[in-house]
């Protein structure tokens, strides 16, 4: 492949967009704090900010053309004008998908796309050329932006598929167009807008949508094929793989321990066993990795080649990466997993406390943050969380946010560390209680404010270094 990922006369053909064609393109950017010399700049408008305002500032960074919806003056050798600048962004990534030959891998899930793509595009890196989203680029936007990148000489893509509403799924699938998709869970997650589980379950199944004929769909054994789903899978004759714990699934978690820093793993692949490592804790991760392997499986990968490029995954930052800190001269260990939080991951997390600290020798603090997006069920559902920490191991609970108020509320009187709305005050409160060896947990949803008090703790470790 050339060097260059777009010519512009082949882009001005595929945006329909008039101005200058004689010019080339390594890159594509919507945003000029990260854009890089020869990329095309995109100059997207929201509700809090508009990238026709950066059209200088993208142009001195060495951008090679301007995608925007009004001409300039200043730089009219250098900017491409279209009706939509969305719009275009969105063919530009319709048709690099037609280009590309490799295989395209869709996932989605309530929990633990972003840990699952991260873990696949590693377990696929000795296997051929690899491209796959940034961070969390799972809306139109970002699926748009993620294909518009992908080489076209990739030999796997992957890319994460996330929602709010009902029927964003679908349309992300159908840019997509993945030969495997994979569901790796649903849970409770943005149950506010969808008001039941079914709902969720039904709007996550819409990834079949997309998926080409004669595909391959691999789902979490929980999920339930709807007859909304089946009559999909009849038109497209669809294979469907699942895995999980039970025996007849395809891919199965057989037995998970943690211990020295590693989670140990005995797992069955289409009938093989196979043992393998990871340096990510928790049975959730060990599942993540069945899921993984399984599609590996799918894309003639062998068990025995991605259990060892797997077993190289470490938890992500804000996804369960644990930190050794000392704290008012104090040593502990921080699980971060303060990217999210729904009821299910939650559940998942409390549990970890557990199964890091299988000798029953450390005291666990959990510093709990809102979990949002839940709407009428914000109440019910934390209130369910209380039931959950009150049958758990944990010691002591430290709450961030006003909808946590209720899950405070239920809390038995001997887990009750302090609750507050204000992170600056939790924070004090947090540290004088803190002693030699805890093990803290930071989890929330990532606008509850918990990240605050992650990084007031990660910024006391750092000027205690300096120091």
């Amino acid at each position: 492949m050339s060097k260059f990922l777009w010519k512009g006369e082949q882009v001005i053909g595929i945006i329909n967009g008039h101005g200058p064609s004689d010019w080339s393109a390594s890159g594509v950017s919507i945003d000029t704090r990260t854009l890089k010399k020869g990329d095309i700049f995109f100059a997207l408008a929201g509700p809090n900010y508009d990238g026709h305002q950066f059209i200088s500032s993208a142009i001195k960074k060495g951008a090679s053309i301007v995608i925007s919806n009004a001409p300039s003056l200043a730089f009219k050798d250098k900017v491409i004008i279209v009706s939509d600048v969305f719009n275009a962004l969105i063919s530009l990534g319709r048709f690099s998908r037609k280009r590309n030959k490799g295989k395209i891998i869709a996932i989605t899930g309530s929990s633990g796309k972003t840990t699952v793509k991260e873990m696949l595009a590693l377990s696929l890196s000795k296997s051929g050329k690899i491209h796959y989203s940034e961070a969390s680029y799972n809306n139109k936007i970002g699926v748009s932006l993620s294909l518009s990148r992908m080489p076209i000489d990739s030999d796997f893509s992957i890319f994460e598929l996330g929602m709010n509403n009902a029927g964003e799924i679908s349309y992300l699938s159908n840019l997509v167009e993945p030969h495997i998709a994979l569901i790796n869970n649903t849970g409770n997650a943005h149950i506010g807008n969808l008001n039941s589980k079914k709902e969720i379950e039904k709007a996550k199944m819409e990834i079949v949508s997309g998926i080409t004929s004669n595909g391959k769909l691999i789902i979490n054994e929980n999920i339930s094929l709807s007859s909304y789903s089946k009559k999909l899978f009849e038109n497209k004759n669809l294979k469907i793989l699942k895995f999980g714990y039970k025996k007849n699934s395809n891919f199965i978690l057989e037995k998970y321990s943690y211990s020295s820093g590693l989670s140990l793993i005995d797992a069955t692949i289409n009938k093989a066993n196979i043992s393998y490592s990871l340096k990510a804790p928790g049975s959730h991760m060990a599942m993540n990795s069945i899921a993984v392997i399984g599609v590996c499986f799918l894309l003639g990968v062998s068990p025995d080649v991605s259990k060892q490029t797997i077993s190289n995954f470490e938890s992500m930052d804000g996804r369960g990466k644990i930190h050794d800190l000392s704290i008012i001269g104090k040593k502990i260990e921080v699980i971060d997993e303060s990217y999210n939080a729904n009821p299910e991951s939650t559940k998942s997390s409390i549990n970890l406390l557990s199964e890091i600290d299988f000798l029953k020798s450390k005291r666990k603090i959990l510093v709990f943050g809102d979990m949002l997006e839940l709407g009428n069920f914000s109440k019910e559902m934390h209130i369910e969380i209380a039931s959950f920490i009150n049958e758990s191991d944990v010691d002591l609970v430290f709450c961030i946010g006003s909808e946590i108020k209720n899950l405070w509320d239920n809390l038995i009187l001997s887990k009750r560390g302090y609750h507050s709305i204000d992170p600056e005050i939790l924070i004090s409160s947090l540290k004088n209680k803190l002693k030699e060896n805890d093990l803290v947990l930071i989890k929330g949803s990532s606008k509850s404010g918990i990240k605050i008090i992650f990084n007031a703790l990660m910024e006391e470790q750092l000027n205690r270094n300096i120091a």
